[in-house]
């Protein structure tokens, strides 16, 4: 164990993987720092209820991204030649256009039969931003997978701290306009404009190397080639995301909206941090996979970076006292540390495990995530279920434990599956 120790410790000195690995995270820890900093601010000016507002507006986008994409982003760093990456950067973007053009025609449907969304609760015309906001989160989602292929995680950095600086600040000098009740959607969209600016790096001469008489037929190619991410990936990741937002409605049937806005404000202390340096992990991680020559000891020394860095981020939360975020947000936040300490098993768990899933993606066998991902939220769906009575604090509890025990089932796959695909 010392001497595993010993050479993690000369590979995280010595190694482009790691260095590029720290030069990702540091950054996208870094762009955590502004909207913390910033969250006094926010919490005075906007109440639970708007956080709620914002909380279900972001889950609706990010859940209806994962399909309009057909999660062909996951495969950009696989293939060998840059035009054919590229190729599936065009492919999932006409696919994302598309959808967001029928998702705005579906919303004026709705208009139309007087369709209402009480959940808003009087800003119903909220919603013609969905389509604004799910163009410029797809579009951030593959621009950032072709800059892992092409290795920029400068620019990777670069645009995780654009976001945030003007994202929170946005939404603040919103406040004070006639656009008040969007204004933490507005300075979402346009952070993330500005994040997706940054991205966009030789794509478009990538792609016009192509010759235009086999651009269809390389397309149909790589679709059949890459089938199995738009068959199992897509609804593991919409399942997936469902298991994790799933809580939001339960809250929301059950605890009403001002309990929804202290859990999401909740999450983004620890959550949304944890979560996103989680995917920068994992995006160097899953790069790495493909060029690595000893596959099982990368991920073995992946495994044991994260969770010893996930100890140094979670732990702390044990210790500072609810006075604290009392203080620091308003008395009407006084929830936010315990409902930070209840869901922390699951996000240790997940921050950890989250990291080494694509090794199943590499190995092709995105079945064995679509199984897990099923059987995980039919587990939720019968746990929320069985206690459905119970107190908010019981219900984040039950909730975290489970969760944090199907994530490490799920790491084990992880391992199991690539060790099998090693051996054949």
């Amino acid at each position: 164990m010392i001497h595993f120790i010993k050479n993690t410790y000369r590979e995280i000195v010595s190694s482009n993987y790691f260095k590029n690995l720290f030069l990702l995270s540091s950054g996208v820890g870094f762009s955590q720092l502004i909207p913390f900093l910033l969250l006094p601010v926010l919490t005075r000016f906007f109440t639970p209820s708007d956080f709620g507002v914002f909380a279900v507006f972001m889950a609706i986008i990010q859940l209806l991204t994962i399909p309009m994409t057909l999660r062909l982003e996951m495969a950009i760093v696989l293939p060998k030649k840059d035009t054919d990456a590229a190729l599936l950067c065009f492919m999932s973007l006409v696919s994302l256009l598309f959808f967001s053009i029928l998702s705005f025609l579906v919303l004026l449907i709705f208009n139309l039969l007087n369709f209402n969304f009480d959940v808003f609760m009087g800003f119903e015309w909220v919603l013609y931003l969905m389509p604004v906001g799910i163009l410029m989160l797809g579009v951030f989602n593959i621009l950032y997978n072709w800059n892992n292929r092409l290795e920029l995680y400068k620019k990777m950095s670069y645009s995780h701290i654009l976001h945030s600086t003007f994202s929170t600040p946005l939404s603040i000098g919103f406040y004070f306009t006639p656009l008040k009740p969007v204004a933490l959607i507005i300075g979402q969209i346009i952070g993330r404009l500005l994040a997706c600016v940054l991205l966009f790096n030789n794509l478009t001469k990538t792609i016009q190397k192509v010759p235009h008489d086999s651009i269809y037929t390389q397309c149909l190619i790589l679709l059949k080639e890459y089938r199995k991410f738009i068959i199992f990936e897509t609804p593991h990741s919409v399942l997936n995301f469902v298991s994790q937002k799933y809580i939001l409605g339960v809250f929301t049937a059950f605890f009403g909206m001002m309990t929804v806005g202290v859990f999401d404000l909740a999450d983004k202390i620890i959550g949304k941090p944890l979560g996103i340096l989680s995917n920068s992990f994992k995006t160097v991680f899953y790069k790495r996979l493909t060029t690595a020559k000893d596959k099982l000891m990368i991920f073995k020394k992946s495994l044991f970076l994260i969770t010893f860095a996930s100890f140094l981020l979670t732990v702390p939360f044990y210790i500072i006292p609810d006075s604290f975020f009392i203080f620091l947000l308003g008395p009407e936040w006084s929830d936010t540390g315990r409902y930070i300490q209840l869901i922390c098993p699951l996000l240790f768990s997940r921050f950890i495990f989250n990291v080494v899933t694509p090794t199943i993606s590499y190995t092709l066998q995105n079945h064995y995530l679509l199984i897990w991902q099923i059987i995980y939220i039919i587990s939720l769906i019968l746990l929320f279920w069985l206690i459905s009575g119970y107190s908010v604090e019981n219900v984040l509890l039950y909730y975290a434990l489970f969760g944090a025990f199907m994530y490490a089932v799920l790491g084990f796959i992880s391992f199991i599956v690539l060790k099998n695909h090693i051996k054949s």
